[in-house]
């Protein structure tokens, strides 16, 4: 958290208000920050809660530390609310909403996330050795844990591949990413920004942002691979059950922003991508999900790859929590139904300037964008924080992508209009 901005936790913030899509009668969301009326309202014309009849906990705070968990006005709160009976679901389960979901006398379940698994799995240094392990394809690289480490594999690296991409362990949408290359027309899609050597053995500019030393890494450890440009970026979310195989819910390819050119929303199902080798990625997936429930993982994952055009693909990490297309799932199940899949595409966009909330949702109903029951088409909004930051998040579920498209650009006209 130490190497987080403002700006970054502004966006941890506005990512959370996506889970009162989640909700239903009667449940309890814990959030650093309140959620807007005019949001809860918006949520609830389209699930059927009712806003009065759910409980947002939110302090205020830019981050739920242990200490605020375990407050009074969050945990005492929670006393006179939950039972045993009750799921407790967090974001990320590590060890410290392990402790928490004890302290409220809940069980979860699982001694691997009990112990950290989640975690465990979460890590791009622990992923490679498991995937790796299990028979998984993965880029080229390895770990590094010191400079030297680094130094020796990025050479290795670039004799071998057009560009190298260095990761940070447990850094998500982009951030902590960094495309290095000798090759100055190369986009670095999906990292922050790319470092182009004049010279492939001057190697300063790439240790002095790794912030490895000779013997140990202060900031924790760098994963360094093989970057493949002109791949499409892709995932599945799987939920590993207690009992039986683990599910396929959704999946798709990520969209990135141009400036810089990282995650910036999703498309469900994948555009680009030929059926052959999708349907080769989903087998390995649920394979890997497969293997995730063997050694004690319980939930919903995210697992991500790239797939180049010859259908080669490669897995590059997991993310054993909730994702960022969980709430995306929700949205297209309470709005078409749980086969939204065998009837509709759904695309995603996030920190997108935008008006306050009311007048948007004004907008877009008055010039036949909003959510439309009866033709099975139309926006919603998926997260607001129009007041703080200025940006949301929406979601367009149509029936193809070409339909969805349009109303794409329809929008984008009327948010342009809004920007001048």
């Amino acid at each position: 958290m130490d190497l987080l901005a403002q700006e970054d936790f502004d966006g941890i913030l506005f990512a959370m208000k996506r889970l009162v899509w989640l909700m239903r009668d009667g449940d309890v969301l814990v959030l650093p920050r309140p959620v807007p009326g005019a949001f809860l309202d918006h949520v609830a014309q389209h699930t059927g809660m009712s806003p009065d009849r759910i409980h947002v906990i939110a302090p205020g705070a830019d981050l739920l530390t242990q200490d605020l968990l375990h407050s009074e006005e969050i945990l005492g709160r929670l006393r006179g609310l939950v039972t045993p009976d009750w799921e407790f679901c967090p974001y990320i389960h590590d060890r410290g909403a392990e402790v928490f979901a004890r302290e409220l006398g809940l069980a979860t379940g699982s001694r691997f996330m009990a112990e950290g698994g989640a975690e465990l799995l979460n890590s791009k240094v622990v992923f490679r050795a498991l995937a790796a392990g299990a028979g998984f394809s993965i880029p080229d690289g390895i770990p590094c844990r010191t400079s030297e480490d680094l130094t020796h594999t990025l050479h290795q690296l670039l004799a071998a591949h057009r560009a190298v991409i260095l990761k940070r362990d447990r850094a998500v949408g982009g951030h902590g990413n960094i495309v290095v290359t000798t090759d100055p027309d190369l986009e670095g899609v999906g990292a922050l920004h790319t470092i182009v050597l004049d010279d492939p053995t001057d190697h300063e500019q790439v240790l002095k942002e790794a912030g490895l030393t000779a013997t140990h890494a202060p900031h924790g450890e760098v994963v360094l691979e093989a970057f493949h440009p002109g791949c499409t970026s892709v995932y599945v979310e799987v939920d590993c059950p207690e009992r039986g195989e683990p599910v396929l819910l959704n999946g798709g390819q990520l969209r990135t922003a141009q400036h810089p050119p990282i995650l910036a929303g999703l498309a469900l199902p994948p555009r680009n991508v030929p059926s052959p080798a999708w349907e080769r990625f989903t087998d390995e997936a649920l394979r890997m999900a497969r293997f995730m429930q063997s050694l004690g993982y319980r939930g919903l994952a995210s697992i991500d790859a790239v797939i180049d055009q010859a259908g080669n693909t490669w897995f590059n990490e997991v993310n054993a929590r909730l994702g960022g297309s969980t709430h995306l799932h929700h949205i297209a199940k309470s709005l078409v139904g749980p086969r939204w899949t065998d009837s509709h595409v759904l695309i995603s966009r996030f920190n997108v300037r935008a008006p306050a909330l009311d007048r948007l949702l004004h907008t877009i109903q008055e010039h036949g964008l909003a959510w439309d029951p009866p033709h099975q088409r139309g926006i919603v909004i998926a997260s607001d924080d129009t007041a703080a930051t200025g940006n949301l998040e929406y979601v367009i579920l149509a029936h193809n992508h070409e339909e969805a498209d349009v109303l794409e650009e329809q929008l984008t006209t009327l948010l342009n209009q809004h920007d001048k």
